[in-house]
């Protein structure tokens, strides 16, 4: 049963528990702050939901992002995968990205410094074209 963990004008925020997977969808172009800040909600919402659920996935759907700015990609390597890998211990990643070539290069290359990164946590990354294809990798899992 999928239900809603939180919403606002830029992202949709649910749990899956069939899964489980914790999955957000950005619903347009973020600012850098507010993209931040979200996607620090969505980390600590999977910190908590992950002590009920100790297989959770994540599930990024980008489609609908736009670019994101420089100051956010150099987040990406400088801070987020540490939040992410290191302090909510997410095993399973999943991005779905949008057809935007420019839009979807922070999220490939995020993608590619995390695989290098934390081989040693053994974190499954996976970039997808949408949802159906996530959810069969994720059950793969």
């Amino acid at each position: 049963m999928t239900t809603l963990v939180f919403e606002n004008e830029y992202v949709l925020c649910e749990l899956d528990d069939t899964l489980p997977v914790l999955k957000h969808r950005w619903k347009k172009e973020t600012p850098g702050e507010s993209f931040r800040k979200n996607l620090i909600a969505i980390q600590q919402h999977y910190i908590e939901l992950e002590k009920e659920y100790p297989h959770l996935a994540w599930l990024a759907d980008t489609q609908l992002l736009g670019e994101v700015d420089q100051e956010t990609e150099e987040w990406f390597s400088t801070t987020w995968d540490d939040l992410l890998f290191n302090k909510a211990n997410v095993k399973i990643h999943a991005v779905i990205l949008g057809d935007d070539l420019f839009a979807e290069y922070p999220m490939e290359t995020f993608k590619n410094n995390a695989e290098e990164k934390f081989k040693a946590y053994h974190v499954q990354l996976g970039v997808f074209s949408d949802e159906e294809e996530a959810y069969d990798w994720i059950r793969t899992r």
